[in-house]
C-alpha cells in the first residue's frame, strides 16, 4: 500500500441490506463538527503559470444554439503516473488539447505526439478505462468535422488507449464506430456522457445524455468486455430503461451513475432541462445477465427544476445519504432557481425520496447556472458547492462559493475564495495538480480562454489537514477500474464522512477521480472503512493526515493476494480453516465451521456473480 501508515485491515463479506444499517446508524450519531479554526480557499488565478493556454471559441457547424453551450473538460490520469491530466474537446477552431502533468505544478500539451489533434465540432467528454488495463480511454460526443454544410450524425469519438509503447510512447485510436458508440441519434446529439459499472460485472457502462428535441435522444451502452474480452458496447436503451413516468421527451444534459439507495447498484440520475429531470432506479440484473431500471421521477419528488443544466452528487448534511444538487436558471418573481434534492429517507421498497431544500440551504440563486462540482475546497470536514453561470444577454452573476456550514446550509463566499469574477461559464472540474492537499479548479468561459484556479489552501498548516484515497481494483477481476461504485466511510473524533466513487459528473465533462477527505484540524482519521461494490469491505485504522494512500481491493476468496484463484488460495483456506485462524470464517458468522467452507466454495465457484 503506496505512503500508508501503520494500519489494521481487515476484509468480509457484507450482506446486501447491510449498508441501510449503516446509513441508519450514522443518521442517528450526533454528528457534531470539531471545533477549528475557519480557513477559506485561497484561490489563484494561475493558467499561464501551470502551462496552459486553450481558448473555448467555437466554431460555425453547430445546430441551432449548440456553440453557446459548448464548453467541455475532463480529468483523469490518461498515462498513470498518478498525477491527473486535462483534456479539452476541439470546438471546431483548434484541435483536441491533451495536458499531461509534469509533476512539478506545470503541464504540457501533448495531443499530437498522442494522436488524439483531432479538430472536431465537440460538446462533452469523459474518461474511463473501459477495458481493465489501467489506461483510461476517453469518448467525446461529436457533430462531426468543422467547415461541412450540415452537422452530422454518427461523429462521436471513442479514444483507446494504447498504453506505453516500448519506447515508453503513448497513442491514441479512434474505435467508436467499431466499438459501437459512434452513433447516438439519427441526428447529430448528445451532450454530457457518463462511465458507471450499472451491472457489476467488473467493467464501465456507457451513458450518453441528449438535449436535442428527440424521442429517445438519451442512450444507455453496455460494456461488452467481461463477456467477450473485446473494446465493444451494445446499446441496451429500449431493453433496460424503463418508459419515463412523466410522458415527455427527456432534453438530457448530465447524468450521474451511482448508488443512492444502498443495494450497491447504481442508479442514473439524469439532470434534463425544461422540468424533465429523471431519477432511475436501478433493478438489479435479470435473467441475462442485464441491469433494467425503473422511473421513480415522481415518486421521488424530483419535481423542482425547471432548467437543470449542471449537477453535483454528494452527502451534503452528513446524514449518510447521497443528495442531489441541480444548477437551473435564477428568476426571482417565479421562485425557480437551482434545485437541492436533499434525500430523505429510502422507502421500503428501496426508492429514494427527495426534497428541494435549495431555497432554505441558501443556494438558489446562481442566475443562468451551468457547470458545478462538489468538494471540501477549505478542508473542513463538509462538502462545499461551486457553480459558473453565464448566458448572452442575460444578466451575469459572480462565480458562486457556496462554503456548507457541516449541516449542509450555505453562504455565498466568493470574495474569501478569491472567485469574484464573471465570465460565460460552462464546463467546469475539479482536480489536486500538484498533490498539495486542496482543489483545484478549471472553468470554461464559452468564447473565451480557459482560467485554471490554483488553490493554495495548504499553506496554512495544521487548520486544513486532508487524506487523498486512491482505490487500485487491478487485482481484483470483478470490480471496475478506479473502483467505480465503491463507499467510503471516514471517521474522525465521531464525525463520519460518506463518499461516493463514481463519475463525477459536472456539465459537458467530470472532475478527478480521486476520493478528497477534508480533516480539518484533526491529525487522524480513526477508520476508514471502504465498501467494495461487491459487498466486501476493507478497514483501516488509524491513518495519519496529510498524505495521499492506495488502497488495494482483493477478492475474498484471492487468500494469497495474488489476483488469481487457484488451488493456492484453496489450501491457504483449508488450512486456516483447520488451525481455527479467524480469517476462515468465511462468512463472518462468528463461527468457524462447514457452512464457512461451503460458502467458500460457492464464491470460489462463482467469483464474479452480482449480488442479488
Amino acid at each position: 500500500m503506496k505512503n500508508t501508515p501503520a494500519t489494521t485491515q481487515s476484509h468480509s463479506k457484507l450482506p446486501c441490506h447491510s449498508l441501510h444499517l449503516a446509513l441508519l446508524a450514522i443518521a442517528s450519531a450526533a454528528l457534531t463538527a470539531p471545533t477549528a479554526q475557519a480557513v477559506p480557499p485561497k484561490y489563484t488565478l494561475a493558467t499561464s503559470q501551470v502551462g496552459i493556454s486553450a481558448e473555448s471559441v467555437t466554431a460555425i457547424g453547430y445546430p441551432g444554439q449548440m456553440h453557446r453551450m459548448a464548453g467541455g473538460i475532463c480529468v483523469a490520469d490518461f498515462n498513470n503516473d498518478t498525477y491527473p491530466d486535462i483534456f479539452i474537446p476541439s470546438l471546431g477552431i483548434a484541435p483536441n488539447k491533451l495536458y499531461i502533468n509534469n509533476q512539478d505544478g506545470t503541464f504540457t500539451d501533448q495531443a499530437a505526439q498522442w494522436g488524439i489533434d483531432d479538430t472536431i465540432l465537440s460538446m462533452g467528454a469523459a474518461a474511463a478505462d473501459i477495458n481493465n488495463d489501467g489506461y483510461p480511454e476517453i469518448f467525446v460526443t461529436s457533430y462531426g468535422n468543422p467547415g461541412l454544410d450540415n452537422p452530422q450524425p454518427g461523429q462521436c469519438k471513442l479514444y483507446l488507449n494504447s498504453g506505453p509503447d516500448k519506447h515508453g510512447n503513448f497513442s491514441f485510436t479512434d474505435i467508436a464506430e467499431k466499438a459501437g458508440v459512434n452513433t447516438v441519434l439519427d441526428i447529430p446529439g448528445g451532450m454530457t456522457p457518463a462511465f458507471g459499472d450499472i451491472d457489476l460485472d467488473g467493467d464501465l457502462d456507457l451513458f450518453v445524455a441528449t438535449w436535442m428535441f428527440f424521442e429517445g435522444g438519451n442512450r444507455l451502452f453496455e460494456n461488452q468486455f467481461m463477456q467477450t474480452g473485446t473494446n465493444t458496447f451494445i446499446d441496451i436503451t429500449t431493453e433496460s430503461l424503463s418508459t419515463p413516468d412523466r410522458q415527455e421527451i427527456i432534453r438530457g444534459f448530465v447524468p450521474h451513475i451511482v448508488d443512492v439507495t444502498g443495494d450497491r447498484y447504481p442508479e442514473i440520475l439524469l439532470t434534463a432541462d425544461f422540468t424533465t429531470s429523471e431519477l432511475f432506479v436501478n433493478n438489479g440484473t435479470n435473467k441475462n445477465g442485464r441491469a433494467t431500471f425503473r422511473t421513480t421521477t415522481n415518486k421521488s419528488n424530483i419535481n423542482a427544476d425547471f432548467n437543470g443544466m449542471g449537477a453535483a452528487v454528494a452527502d451534503f448534511n452528513a446524514d449518510g445519504l447521497l443528495d442531489w444538487f441541480q444548477t437551473n436558471i435564477y428568476i426571482a418573481n417565479e421562485s425557480r432557481g437551482n434545485t437541492l434534492y436533499m434525500c430523505q429517507s429510502i422507502d421500503a421498497l428501496g426508492d429514494p425520496i427527495y426534497q428541494d431544500q435549495a431555497a432554505t440551504r441558501a443556494v438558489q440563486d446562481n442566475a443562468w447556472g451551468w457547470g458545478v462540482v462538489a468538494g471540501d475546497f477549505d478542508n473542513d470536514l463538509d462538502q462545499d458547492l461551486i457553480a459558473t453561470n453565464g448566458w448572452p444577454g442575460w444578466p451575469n452573476a459572480t462565480t458562486r462559493f457556496w462554503d456548507n456550514d457541516g449541516t449542509g446550509h450555505f453562504s455565498d463566499q466568493p470574495v474569501t475564495a478569491g472567485l469574484l469574477f464573471n465570465i460565460n461559464g460552462r464546463g467546469l472540474v475539479s482536480l489536486d495538480h500538484d498533490k498539495d492537499g486542496d482543489l483545484d479548479l478549471i472553468f470554461i468561459d464559452n468564447q473565451g480562454p480557459l482560467r485554471f484556479y490554483r488553490n493554495d489552501l495548504a499553506i496554512e498548516d495544521g487548520f486544513t489537514n486532508y487524506l487523498k484515497v486512491r482505490l487500485d481494483t487491478s487485482t481484483h477481476p470483478c470490480l471496475a477500474p478506479n473502483g467505480y461504485g465503491t463507499k467510503i466511510y471516514a471517521t474522525i473524533k465521531g464525525q463520519t464522512q460518506l463518499h461516493a466513487v463514481h463519475n463525477n459528473a459536472s456539465y459537458l465533462g467530470h472532475s478527478q477521480i480521486l476520493t478528497h477527505i477534508g480533516m480539518s484540524n484533526n491529525t487522524q482519521i480513526e477508520e476508514l472503512r471502504i465498501d467494495w461494490a461487491d459487498g466486501s469491505t476493507t478497514t483501516l485504522n488509524n491513518i495519519n493526515a496529510n498524505q495521499e494512500i492506495t488502497v488495494q481491493a482483493f477478492h475474498p476468496v484471492d487468500y494469497n493476494h495474488d489476483a488469481a484463484f487457484d488451488f493456492f488460495d484453496i489450501s491457504t483456506f483449508v488450512s486456516a480453516y483447520h488451525a481455527k485462524n479467524p480469517t476462515a470464517d468465511f462468512n463472518q458468522d462468528g463461527f468457524i465451521d462447514n457452512s464457512d467452507i461451503f460458502d467458500f466454495i460457492n464464491a470460489f465457484n462463482n467469483a464474479c456473480t452480482p449480488p442479488k
